[in-house]
């Protein structure tokens, strides 16, 4: 019995980390405009300016979906930049 509740443990488990994974990685995007401006928040203050191809995880739109938050790969910075700046998934 206790072998069994283990065992079905482990398996949810490695279910959990392998969505976790496959969402991770459907989030992550690329710059796909030639440079682009990172904002602190949609028409904020510049706080980078990031080239192509640059690996970006976004992480939400603005309810208008003319922006998108999204962190910089590298660098973990995190601000707003014009959705339409990010490749197509």
């Amino acid at each position: 019995m206790r072998s069994a509740a283990l065992a079905a443990l482990v398996v949810a488990l490695a279910l959990t980390a392998t969505l976790a994974t496959a969402a991770q990685a459907a989030s992550t995007r690329q710059l796909c405009a030639r440079t682009a401006v990172l904002r602190d928040s949609p028409k904020g203050f510049v706080i980078a300016r990031l080239n192509r191809p640059q690996g970006l995880r976004l992480q939400r739109h603005s309810a208008d979906r003319r922006w998108a938050l999204v962190v910089v790969i590298r660098a973990g910075t995190v601000g707003w930049l014009p959705a339409r700046s990010l490749c197509r998934a």
